[in-house]
């Protein structure tokens, strides 16, 4: 028997080191069948890089044949995913609606247990990686982004890909640890370089952002005046005007209690870090003001926000707290996830803000130690809810959307509960009514019933009266005689 024993552990042991997937089934890409219009699939597709990509013409069916259950596939795209359907176990479902570059289908939950799906796209689209991932536990690399924000508790204008993980460093991990619903917005593009996508959606999942981001209508260009970025973007096709209503858009349509942007001077003097403040300072009067752009105002309405704080801005500062550990980042610091979501950003490790926010040889331990443009300082530009009093926190004297929402469904309930405790008491008033009514109803019949039947004692009988009357004639007559 204990012979038995060990052979069946030393079985199970060697299934776990040797094939894992048996255990934890993970990717499943290398033991399927791909093909694009029934011809084997392109290198390109699987070969795990994201500069590499195939672009694939409307129409054109991707099949996916696997040796046992498809729990989702995950695609990786050249700048943006297209619409498009995946078909699967007799059922259609819709893909690419929201565009994202790292796209993950859950088949498993949409269609069920399936080996077998096939997908098309309704426009020519650029493919970087295929992953097919069987049972089992999803693996990390694996991102599930949701759409952006429906309302944002913060809204923050990042201009460039990896200045929300430098300048705004920490902002992101304090913020969805306190289960802040929290949106980026990108003022600049990187349309020439989709490497950047990628780096900026890697780093925004690496510090918890799961909405994901929307990516601007200006393109990068470097400057250092205002002047000049307002000459590069409209050398590119962007007026200023229209930059400011794409800002204005933004806070409409995500609704945000606070917003954060740019230091002023631009850091380091960047123009478009300029451009992107000096034009967010008046969008967040426009945003309330009805008679501007009426377009979003009819798709969005207007909206007034709460806060909002400039990087570096010299009055009512506030200094943030990153070198705190974090229960929902496993005891890591903002500070120290930050680090994690800019490593992502693998174009500009070579450049002087990994110095900057790493220290020499990685020496910096807390953000503290970075004190050139520090991202724990900041200024209340704007605020609609009073000044800070402990200046630590963007939300002080604001309750989080969430709490707003538990306090409106706690407010539901109750209104259900009272609704039905009013029909209750309706009815008991109904049912006391009609059990009054029945009361006296029967009392009146009980009455009724005792008075008939003691006047019934009371009546003498005819034949009686007949008999005695008779009895009493004879009684004289025979008396007479």
């Amino acid at each position: 028997m204990k012979t038995k024993i060990y052979l069946i552990t030393i079985l199970i042991l060697f299934l776990v080191v040797f094939f894992p997937k048996v255990v934890n089934a993970g990717e499943i890409t290398n033991s399927s069948k791909i093909t694009v219009d029934g011809d084997k699939i392109n290198a390109k597709l699987t070969d795990d890089k994201e500069s590499t990509y195939l672009t694939i013409s409307e129409g054109k069916e991707i099949k996916i044949v696997a040796e046992e259950n498809i729990q989702g596939v995950y695609i990786i795209y050249d700048i943006e995913g297209k619409e498009g359907k995946l078909t699967g176990n007799g059922k259609t479902i819709d893909i690419g609606k929201y565009g994202f570059i790292h796209e993950y289908i859950d088949v498993k939950k949409e269609i069920g247990d399936v080996t077998e799906v096939s997908f098309e796209y309704d426009d020519d689209v650029k493919v970087a990686d295929i992953y097919v991932i069987g049972d089992g536990k999803v693996p990390d690399f694996v991102e599930m982004w949701e759409p952006p924000c429906e309302k944002a508790d913060i809204l923050l204008f990042s201009t460039h890909g990896d200045d929300e993980q430098l300048f705004f460093l920490g902002l992101m991990p304090t913020y969805v640890a306190r289960g802040a619903y929290f949106q980026v917005v990108y003022f600049a593009n990187h349309k020439d370089n989709s490497m950047r996508y990628h780096e900026q959606v890697h780093g925004l999942y690496a510090v918890g952002i799961r909405n994901y981001p929307i990516f601007g209508i200006v393109p990068d260009a470097y400057s250092e005046t205002l002047k000049a970025a307002i000459s590069n973007m409209e050398a590119k096709g962007v007026k200023e005007e229209e930059a400011k209503q794409w800002q204005v858009e933004m806070i409409r349509r995500f609704k945000p209690q606070v917003v954060v942007g740019h230091d002023e001077k631009g850091e380091y003097s960047h123009g478009q870090h300029i451009l992107n403040t000096y034009l967010l300072e008046d969008a967040i009067d426009l945003a309330n003001d009805e008679t501007y752009d009426t377009k979003t105002v009819e798709k969005y309405g207007v909206w007034g926000i709460s806060k909002l704080y400039i990087h570096l801005y010299e009055k009512n500062k506030i200094t943030m707290d990153y070198d705190t550990p974090l229960d929902y980042f496993d005891g890591k610091t903002a500070y120290e996830v930050s680090k994690i979501g800019y490593s992502k950003h693998n174009s500009q490790q070579w450049t002087w803000f990994t110095k900057w926010i790493n220290g020499a040889n990685n020496s910096y331990k807390k953000a503290t130690e970075i004190t050139k443009y520090s991202p724990l300082e900041f200024g209340l530009y704007y605020t609609n809810v009073g000044d800070d009093e402990e200046k630590d926190d963007m939300m002080e004297h604001i309750k989080y959307y969430k709490e707003q929402e538990k306090e409106e469904e706690l407010k539901r309930q109750q209104e259900e509960a009272n609704k039905k405790d009013n029909i209750k008491e309706e009815n008991g008033n109904e049912s006391e009514g009609e059990s009054k009514i029945d009361i006296k109803v029967i009392v009146i019949i009980f009455v009724a019933g005792v008075v008939l039947i003691l006047f019934s004692f009371m009546k003498p009988n005819k034949k009686s009266r007949k008999k005695g009357k008779r009895k009493a004639q004879g009684n004289y007559k025979k008396h007479s005689r």
